[in-house]
């Protein structure tokens, strides 16, 4: 059988219904997907492969799955830190946005999936821009796997404050159509390696109308429907001293909670939405980075490692250069494992291998796709990650699991999606990275320039 041969790894680990690692692995892949895994004995036996990698000494995992990433915010770094959440949104995040052209847009997209692929990152779910073509067009550039979705706002005066007036403006009604014709537009594109969604941004820039119409229009078209929930204590009263209830529950009443959402954040989740979220199947992504950089108090007050005991799919988000800082899911599995202990003063909770099943496993259910991505079986999708743990912060390797989730600086060797290598021995295949990186530069300190956030975020140490 002719086609893409992983051979010798020190460490295949499968992620499978047994979860075994198997020593000395190989991984066959036959077009876009995986014929075989084993020994690499047993499957040179029956397998030739057209090209071949050579694993040896280095690490085979499903593809990393990182549920939630603004692409196009990825020009913004620095723009947006050490600010309180009215500030970090109203007159960072937003002004950032309302200077942003399409070209931009499609810059900071690539530049965001090139920082993904470097991650070791394979599939991703954008919870929504004003500019899903350019997300789209760059996942066509990148051959990354990803989730899309347009923001809809309709209120525009939210208990933080109110939204820039230079942002779009739209009505309940222009908001659903254009959601929708993403959707129509670009669902299944690509291969089938790009979908898409609905969303609803902040539940507090949502009028109700536009909430149950956004749940219509996913059950309809049986796609996803992405939204911000729980984010933090600000929007969590606000909340509540709009509508008497915080953002869940507000869903619940309007009969718009189900199975195929994703709530970003949950880190100010009451019991109500505990019980909630595992009563409806609720798919939940946490974004350790986002707690601590934004001071939002997520993993201290969270109950991500409750939710997992009570059957809830918690998954693993980066957030955005703006927000995070970072895209790199290994350094969220170090975050959400060191939170979670750190928080209960209790060393034995959320192991390493619970990390890495939110980053595999809970990513592919959150995204609606386990039935192709999230393990190395025979028959799923070939999307699988290589990393080299021929470094001084991995060796030794004697349980390699937590190695990466403790020990590793992240970052993969190899990267594959599809059958398609996207990156190998370190070197980027299906973007110019300097190009899109020297373009990045250029086009962030023009955004900075223009909208006037440059000056607010320049080192309070003297620059000669």
């Amino acid at each position: 059988m002719p086609g893409l041969l992983i051979r010798n790894a020190d460490w295949v680990v499968t992620m499978d219904a047994e979860r075994r690692i198997i020593r000395d692995g190989a991984v066959a892949v036959d077009g876009d997907r995986i014929a075989a895994v084993g020994k690499t004995a047993d499957i040179e036996r029956r397998v030739s492969g057209d090209a071949v990698i050579d694993a040896h000494g280095k690490l085979v995992l499903p593809g990393l799955i990182d549920t939630h990433v603004h692409n196009t915010q990825q020009l913004g770094r620095g723009l947006a830190d050490e600010c309180d959440l009215p500030k970090h949104l109203l007159e960072r995040l937003y002004g950032y946005e309302k200077e942003l052209t399409h070209e931009d847009a499609y810059c900071a997209a690539l530049a965001c999936q090139l920082e993904l692929i470097r991650a070791g990152t394979t599939c991703f779910i954008d919870p929504g821009s004003y500019y899903p073509d350019e997300t789209a067009r760059a996942i066509g550039r990148s051959g990354l796997r990803g989730i899309i979705a347009r923001t809809a706002f309709d209120v525009y005066d939210t208990p933080i404050g109110q939204l820039p007036a230079k942002m779009f403006r739209e009505t309940t009604e222009t908001a659903l159509a254009k959601s929708e014709e993403t959707v129509q537009k670009y669902n299944g594109a690509h291969d089938g390696r790009l979908r898409a969604w609905f969303a609803l941004r902040i539940l507090s820039g949502c009028s109700d109308t536009l909430c149950r119409g956004m749940k219509r229009l996913a059950d309809r078209y049986g796609v996803g429907l992405v939204m911000h929930a729980s984010e933090s204590r600000d929007e969590a009263v606000g909340s509540r001293m709009r509508y008497g209830m915080g953002e869940v529950e507000r869903m619940a009443a309007l009969g718009a909670l189900g199975p195929n959402m994703v709530l970003i954040h949950m880190g100010w989740a009451s019991p109500r939405e505990i019980v909630l979220a595992r009563d409806f199947d609720l798919k939940i992504s946490c974004t350790p980075s986002t707690g601590y950089r934004l001071g939002f108090g997520s993993m201290e007050f969270g109950r991500f490692p409750e939710l997992l005991e009570l059957g809830v799919t918690v998954a693993l988000g980066s957030d955005a250069a703006m927000s995070s800082n970072f895209l790199d899911i290994v350094r969220q599995m170090y975050l959400v494992t060191g939170g979670s202990k750190a928080a209960r003063l209790d060393a034995t909770i959320m192991r390493p291998e619970q990390a890495l099943e939110m980053a595999t496993l809970n990513g592919a259910k959150a995204a609606l796709w386990e039935r192709e991505i999230g393990s190395l079986e025979p028959g799923k999708k070939a999307d699988i990650a290589i990393f080299d743990t021929r470094k001084p912060e991995w060796r030794p390797v004697l349980n390699p699991i937590a190695n990466l989730v403790y020990a590793s600086r992240g970052g993969a060797d190899t990267v594959i999606v599809d059958g398609k290598i996207l990156m190998t021995d370190g070197v980027v295949k299906t973007i110019d990275e300097r190009a899109v990186l020297d373009e990045s530069q250029a086009r962030g300190a023009s955004i900075a320039s223009k909208s006037g956030l440059g000056d607010l975020i320049k080192p309070k140490w003297p620059v000669s």
